[in-house]
């Protein structure tokens, strides 16, 4: 883990550490709201997203897009990675090293990992008696595949029903607190906030936070913990 030198893993074996990397803007934002933007799989970026099944008939395909896009309506998530010393992660989240890694502390069962699949599942719709719907198992299969190209994101999901988020407009969030818990700060290693007044506004509102600013290794094309920035 990138940030071992500076911030510990949860002693908690029912809670795990988990990142979310994003502009510099947006995580000041979550940081002073206490909140975090849930996501919409119709916003993400991989357009294969719930279109991991392998299917020839018109008919199928139309029963998974049709569900992609009513799960869409009532379901959204939030995206972590197992670790934030991937370059790529931060050029693809974090306004190319221009942002900040938020680390959190959730609990185990609220996360699904993302399996990653060099083809397209073969499987069929499942047993539900309406051909217009896909079974849970499929669904949840869906749900948690990607692309093996996506593999460096070492990604997990947390779902979130629409219903129980906070609304602004068309956008919902999700709240931080226990099952939430910011633990960690990372700042880009060309990110232009301040490591200090950051670090203020975030021990102010979580006191057992960690802020500090990463850089690019010497040895290796890994990002990692900025040593003199470490309190």
């Amino acid at each position: 883990m990138a940030s071992a030198i500076a911030c510990r893993p949860p002693d908690d074996p029912s809670l795990i550490r988990v990142y979310h990397l994003t502009s510099a803007d947006h995580a000041i934002s979550n940081i002073a709201l206490s909140r975090m933007k849930v996501s919409r799989f119709s916003d993400l970026n991989d357009p294969f997203e719930l279109l991991a099944l392998n299917v020839r008939e018109a008919s199928t395909r139309k029963v998974v897009r049709s569900f992609k896009d009513t799960y869409d309506t009532h379901t959204g998530l939030l995206c972590f990675s197992a670790d934030w010393k991937q370059p790529v992660l931060w050029s693809h989240y974090a306004a190319k090293h221009h942002g900040v890694c938020l680390g959190f502390d959730v609990p185990r069962g609220d996360l699904q990992k993302v399996s990653y699949k060099a083809d397209r599942v073969l499987a069929q719709l499942g047993d539900d008696p309406d051909p217009r719907r896909i079974d849970q198992k499929l669904q949840d299969l869906l749900l948690c595949t990607k692309s093996k190209g996506w593999e460096y994101e070492e990604e997990s999901r947390r779902f979130v029903p629409l219903s129980d988020a906070l609304q602004e407009g068309r956008l919902h969030f999700m709240p931080l607190g226990p099952s939430l818990q910011l633990t960690e700060v990372v700042l880009g290693a060309l990110c232009q906030l301040d490591v200090r007044s950051v670090r203020e506004l975030v021990t102010s509102k979580y006191p057992n936070a960690v802020t500090y600013r990463s850089r690019l290794a010497i040895k290796s094309f890994n990002v990692v913990p900025e040593e003199s920035t470490v309190p």
